[in-house]
């Protein structure tokens, strides 16, 4: 799938979307048993609503795009999963018991840093290589899961490595990814002194005796070579989308360096991960490839005159529309669904690209944080034990602290925009 997606890219369609798009239903199909059984409900739901949609359109008046409704969000799993290669080279692959670990706030404070610079490349990565020592160590309490969560999930406001900032080029594609990382990356620093300050204030007494994570800073020459390959990609193949560029960027760095350190036994490396690692995948898989369908059955049924009582897409329709999403998030709709079913709707008001961009990537960080079913609090139930609705349930009033946030920043950005 990954390989006909950037091929159809590259090649300017000469192999069709749809072509990836099978090949992803079909990885779908034969690893359904994996998937848990709330999250098959939710695909089934979500696949079946854009089907019925399709077929209204289908007898409305012929508009019904079944093929882009079967690949289009192709692009967007190929980034997440070309991403995940990275996990390879950035950090390191254990850590041992006999590695003391920094103790203090200190520590606490280099464990956040951490889980930011290395999470804004290597996405759910970071936090899970993080979040494994301090388990294996007996130390990830409430304030280290709440702090770890909180943090990695605002570095997905800005970051061009996470699924948001996909969903956002593929549902806004007039958007300018450079002023959404400037714009939002001030909300990803807010929310980290809001963190550090509740452990001032809360956990003070608790955070003296925290042991951290041995954060090696030498390894941040990788999202500084990623990103000059990214701008070296973009430069010599414009026409290329960003998704493309980020893609094989992740995985010419991966091979390159798995090379350069392990020589003849990267294949090993690269094999094990291809055949254990990316079908791990496969709940991010379903998820965007369903929510793909529902998106193309939105598009099938709307009109112009669909919403006749609005007039256009304000900061305070962005502020309206943020809120609904990260309530829909607490319900359980993942906010990939909420996009791509808000899009075709909110394309009839001719909305301003970078407010709706920004709109959507604040969503996507506030709403995962504050979603008992994000992958974050799913992979911390999974791994550690930690209930997926406590921990969701921990973040809701500093989500709550960070809309307030949210929202100055959507009334600045419409200024600016």
């Amino acid at each position: 799938m990954m390989a006909l997606t950037l091929v159809s890219d590259i090649g300017g369609r000469i192999v069709p979307t749809w072509v990836a798009g099978v090949v992803g239903w079909s990885m779908v199909c034969l690893l359904f048993v994996d998937v848990k059984k709330s999250q098959r409900y939710q695909t089934v739901v979500i696949a079946f609503a854009g089907v019925a949609l399709l077929l209204v359109g289908q007898l409305r008046d012929g508009n019904a795009l079944w093929l882009q409704a079967i690949g289009s969000n192709t692009g967007l799993v190929t980034m997440l999963a070309s991403v995940g290669f990275l996990r390879l080279i950035a950090l390191p692959a254990t850590t041992t018991n006999k590695v003391a670990l920094p103790v203090g706030f200190g520590a606490f404070l280099k464990t956040l840093a951490g889980v930011c610079l290395f999470g804004s490349v290597i996405n759910i990565s970071a936090p899970i290589l993080f979040s494994d020592v301090l388990h294996k160590h007996k130390v990830l309490d409430r304030l280290a899961s709440q702090s770890i969560t909180r943090v990695f999930t605002s570095t997905s406001t800005w970051s061009p490595f996470f699924g948001g900032m996909a969903a956002v080029l593929t549902n806004v594609p007039d958007m300018r990814i450079g002023f959404a990382i400037l714009a939002c990356l001030p909300f990803a620093m807010v929310s980290f002194v809001v963190v550090v300050l509740e452990v001032r204030l809360r956990y003070w007494q608790q955070v003296q005796k925290f042991k951290g994570y041995p954060v090696n800073f030498y390894n941040l020459w990788i999202p500084a070579a990623l990103a000059a390959i990214i701008l070296m990609l973009n430069s010599l193949a414009p026409e290329w989308s960003v998704l493309t560029h980020i893609s094989l960027s992740s995985l010419l760095l991966t091979v390159v360096v798995l090379l350069f350190r392990e020589g003849l036994g990267a294949r090993r490396i690269l094999t094990r991960f291809v055949v254990g690692g990316l079908p791990t995948m496969i709940n991010e898989l379903q998820l965007f490839l369903a929510a793909g369908v529902l998106a193309a059955g939105l598009v099938a049924v709307i009109n112009d005159s669909f919403l006749p009582s609005l007039s256009g897409f304000t900061a305070a329709s962005a502020s309206l529309l943020l809120g609904v999403i990260i309530l829909l998030a607490v319900a359980g709709l993942h906010p990939i669904v909420t996009i791509s079913g808000a899009t075709p709707l909110l394309m009839t008001l001719n909305p301003a690209p970078d407010l709706l961009a920004v709109c959507y990537l604040l969503a996507w960080g506030l709403g995962t944080c504050a979603s008992p079913l994000s992958g974050t609090h799913l992979v911390f139930q999974g791994r550690y034990g930690i209930p997926s609705w406590k921990g969701a349930f921990w973040n809701w009033p500093y989500v709550l602290v960070m809309y307030g946030v949210a929202v100055l920043l959507l009334y600045a950005v419409e200024g600016i925009a």
